[in-house]
Order: structure tokens, then sequence, then C-alpha cells
């Protein structure tokens, strides 16, 4: 009777408020290449005096506006699989989403008070966070309860990156590392997964003490950084971070991987996360302080854009009732992410290597939105709800 229902309530809804990947993941992948192209007409000279831009509006629209978009958008779609119980649709969705997209406007034009898009976004993770955890604590599914308080944490510092300038630096940091310990979280669970079940093979027992070590080891960096403990205990716990990180994903079978896109696109992403670590620690650590910016982008670029657009290719096929089979050019598109990362890390910041960094993400999230965006606005192929 509820499948009946479902099905019939589906029906009276825009296939784009079906499931809330669909809106999240479009909008992120839209908005990261337009804010791209507006930060690098900046860079260029090229004067934008109604937009508001510079290298905080940079950071902030990249992490909270891009990434945190496909963050609540995985979560939302995820915790119905969690939980059992129906994700946001129709209005609530629009609603969620509408929250989103005014704060992307508001930060965007220098005219508009910051106080309001502040207002927007942070009702945006808070909503998110009340949407999931109602859900969540309904099934009593402590396993996952920790998404509740990392939502929150974005609501917070959301808005305090624009509202506390003294804090700009360090409240992007620590979000960027925010979203590279979910990734290491979330990572954990679905790549090893993702790979066992393509090849028909059972996936490895994890080992209870590298895992248990490798979340708290995210969560003491983040607290050192956030209360500005000396850079040598930052460089120290990313150094750990960097070694467990290579312990976890070695046992992830990554020799199989070699001709199968969406496995290897995450497998690379996730590597990239391990380099960004382990120079990050070198740079913290003083011995390569110049490091530091490459070590970012290695977790920005490669580990957080590359992630994302590897797991939202697998997602909407999944989540559309679609085979996962790779469409024709996606492996391009995650090569050039990789490209991209590889030339913010190592040649930019050099004119050429911005250009050659710019380039490769709008080709990878270009040939996303080309094959995945009928999808996003279309009903599922198998006639299932979502």
């Amino acid at each position: 009777m509820l499948q009946i229902m479902d099905r019939a309530r589906e029906q009276t809804l825009l296939p784009l408020w079906r499931m809330p990947f669909r809106p999240m993941f479009l909008g992120a992948a839209v908005w990261g290449g337009i804010a791209l192209c507006i930060w690098l007409a900046q860079l260029r000279g090229i004067s934008l005096p109604a937009l508001r831009g510079g290298v905080t509006w940079h950071a902030h629209e990249m992490l909270f506006g891009f990434a945190g978009a496909v963050v609540v958008g995985f979560i939302t779609t995820a915790m119905q699989t969690w939980t059992g119980l129906r994700a946001p649709t129709g209005r609530a969705l629009a609603g969620l989403c509408a929250l989103w997209l005014a704060a992307r406007l508001g930060y965007l034009f220098a005219g508009v008070p910051l106080w309001l898009p502040v207002m927007f976004e942070s009702g945006f993770f808070l909503v998110a966070a009340v949407l999931t955890g109602r859900r969540i604590l309904a099934v009593r599914q402590w396993r996952n309860l920790f998404v509740i308080p990392a939502l929150i944490a974005f609501a917070a510092l959301a808005a305090a990156h624009w509202l506390l300038p003294a804090w700009q630096r360090t409240g992007g940091l620590v979000t960027l590392l925010l979203v590279t310990g979910l990734i290491t979280v979330f990572g954990g669970r679905v790549i090893p997964f993702f790979t066992a079940r393509r090849f028909q093979m059972q996936q490895r027992d994890k080992i209870a003490v590298l895992e248990i070590t490798s979340h708290l080891s995210v969560l003491a960096l983040l607290l050192a950084v956030g209360f500005n403990l000396p850079k040598f205990v930052w460089g120290w716990l990313a150094l750990m971070l960097g070694l467990l990180q290579l312990a976890r994903c070695c046992r992830w079978r990554p020799s199989l991987i070699r001709r199968e896109p969406l496995l290897w696109s995450l497998h690379v992403s996730y590597w990239f996360i391990v380099l960004g670590f382990l120079m990050a620690f070198l740079a913290w650590a003083g011995i390569a302080p110049g490091l530091e910016s490459g070590a970012l982008h290695a977790f920005a670029v490669g580990g957080i854009g590359g992630m994302i657009l590897a797991m939202i290719s697998r997602v909407t096929l999944g989540h559309t009732g679609r085979m996962l089979k790779c469409p024709r050019l996606m492996p391009l598109a995650f090569a050039a992410l990789a490209l991209a990362a590889l030339a913010r890390i190592f040649w930019a910041p050099a004119s050429n290597g911005l250009m050659v960094a710019v380039c490769g993400w709008l080709l990878g999230y270009g040939l996303y939105l080309y094959y995945y965006a009928p999808m996003l606005m279309a009903p599922r192929t198998d006639g299932q709800p979502g």
C-alpha cells in the first residue's frame, strides 16, 4: 500500500523534486563552474564591481556552496537507505534548495548585506540537520548520528567565515578539513564495498583499531586547527592521518580497478587525500612550508572535487534506476579532474597552471552535466519512487 501511495504521489511531482540528490547535485555542478569562472575572471583583472568576489568569496563558495550542497544532497538521500524513512521531497525539498540558492545569490552581489545570505545559508544546513536528525532518531540509528553535529558545524562555520574576519582563514581551513574528514568516513564505507561488489568478492573485514584511530585523528586535527594549537601539532596529526588513510586504501583492492572508471575515479580521489595529508605534514612541521597551498588544493581539488564527481556520477546512475555503466566520455571527465588537481597542486599559482586547473574542472563537470542533467530531471527508468 505504501509503495502504491508513493508511486501515486510521485506522479504529482516534477522528477527534479523527487529525491534530494537531484537538485543538489545539479545545482552544485552548475554553481561550481560559475563560481570558478567568476574567480578566474577576477584573477585576470576583469572588473566585476557588482559582484562580491575575492579570495574569501572563492573559498566560501567552493566549500559551502559547492561542497556543502553535495554533502546535504548525499546525506539526505542516503538517510532514506539508512533509516527506511522517505527522504524529503516536494515542497520541503524545494524549500531547502531555495535557502541554498538565496545564499548563493546573496553572497554573489556586493550590494546585499552579508547578514541576509548568512541567515539563508545557516538555515539551509540547520534545516538539513533537522530533516536528517528526525529520521535518524526515529529509528535510533546511532551509527549515523554524527551527521547531525556535522551539519550544525557547517551552519556555524558558514556564518563565522563571513562575520568573523579575524577567523576567516582558520574557519575556511576547519571547513576544508571537515569535508575531507567526512570523505574519509563515507569513502571508507562505500569504496571498498563498491569495489568488492563489482568483482563479486567478499569485502575485507575492517580493522577496528585502524578505523577508530582514523576517525579520532580527524576529530583531533579539527580541534587542533580550530583552537589554533602550534602548527607542528597539526603537522604530526596530518602525518598520522596520511599513513592511516594509506593503510586503509591499500586494503581496498586497488589492483583490480584499472578498467573500471566508476571505481578508479573513487580510488584516485582518495589518493589525493593521502597526498594532501603528507604534504600538509611537511608544510606544518616546518620541513617544507611552501607546500601548504599545494596540500590544501590536494584536499580541495583532487580529494573533494574528484571524489564528488566520482560519487555523484555513480549515485545518479543507481538512484535513477540505471545500470552502473559509465557514460562514454566520463573517464575523460575523471581524468580531467585529476589533471586539474595536479596542475593546481604543482603548477599554480602560475597563470598557465591556474588556467589548466580551471579548464580541467570545467571539462569534468561539464561532461557530468551533459550526461547526467537529463537523468536528474527525468523519472526513474524502473518506475520506482525516487
